[in-house]
């Protein structure tokens, strides 16, 4: 028997569902080449391009998705609302995965399911492009892996997403959980304490939902050594790297690294 090539493959999802561990690598306003090439080259496996708190050019944006999947990574791209001209267009351009920001209740996730997969299981509309290579042909095959390889994560950040939770992560589609610790510190009246024991207490109690789901999540907080990290893995995490630090922050630590001698 002839094995067939699949015609879209989503390397990061596959990860997870192995149980591996993904290394998400934030993209704040650098669509540039050289950010996909030196993320892949270091290990990352994921890019989550953000499209809250910035305004890509949607060309731009289309040729870093399609950049990034031709250096292995898998691009996930965050939505503010899941609606069908922010969801299914970011697949048509070649995303991998959806971030849904400010996920609160469980019909956010059914609209964002039903924008995400094909039928039956969504209403997606139909392009073959950038979401297939521009080599689609067998187009049964193509939606029936496509809702298979689209990864769907949430980002959960109030509370009343805490609250949620279980809610949310009850629907059978939801690959991972993330968190929006800066903004859920705030709406708990914590501002700028990322690390606060109520904020942590609140992170932890989600992972421990989404764990008992086999949902993969992020640590409440991240490790500072190999031996934590090795701690975590243990206990079943699987999102590191730089899910909540931009390009900015890689740019900014180095050079103030760099620079430190001279003061």
């Amino acid at each position: 028997m002839t094995h067939q090539r699949p015609l879209i493959r989503n390397p990061a999802r596959e990860t997870l569902k192995g149980g591996g561990a993904l290394f998400g690598f934030n993209v704040f306003e650098s669509l540039r080449p050289s950010v996909a090439k030196i993320a892949a080259q270091t290990g990352y496996n994921i890019l989550l391009v953000e499209n809250e708190h910035v305004v890509h050019n949607d060309e731009t944006l289309t040729n870093f998705l399609i950049l990034a999947r031709d250096n292995g990574l898998a691009p996930t791209v965050t939505v503010l609302v899941p609606e069908r001209p922010f969801v299914s267009r970011m697949h048509d351009a070649g995303a991998l995965g959806i971030c849904l920001s400010h996920a609160e209740e469980p019909e956010q996730v059914e609209a964002l399911v039903r924008w995400m997969k094909y039928a039956p299981v969504g209403e997606r509309g139909l392009a073959l492009g950038a979401n297939v290579d521009y080599a689609g042909s067998d187009v049964a095959r193509y939606c029936r892996e496509a809702n298979e390889a689209t990864m769907l994560i949430l980002k959960i950040e109030s509370w009343r997403g805490v609250q949620n939770a279980a809610a949310l992560l009850d629907n059978p589609w939801v690959d991972a959980v993330v968190f929006g610790p800066g903004d859920l510190a705030a709406k708990m009246g914590f501002h700028g304490e990322w690390e606060h024991p109520e904020v942590v207490r609140a992170m932890e109690g989600v992972i421990a939902i989404a764990r008992a789901r086999g949902i993969a999540t992020e640590p409440a907080i991240y490790p500072r050594s190999a031996d934590e990290y090795q701690r975590q893995r243990a206990a079943g995490i699987q999102l590191f790297g730089r899910f909540r630090a931009s390009e900015y922050d890689l740019l900014r630590d180095g050079a103030e690294r760099e620079i430190s001698i001279y003061r």
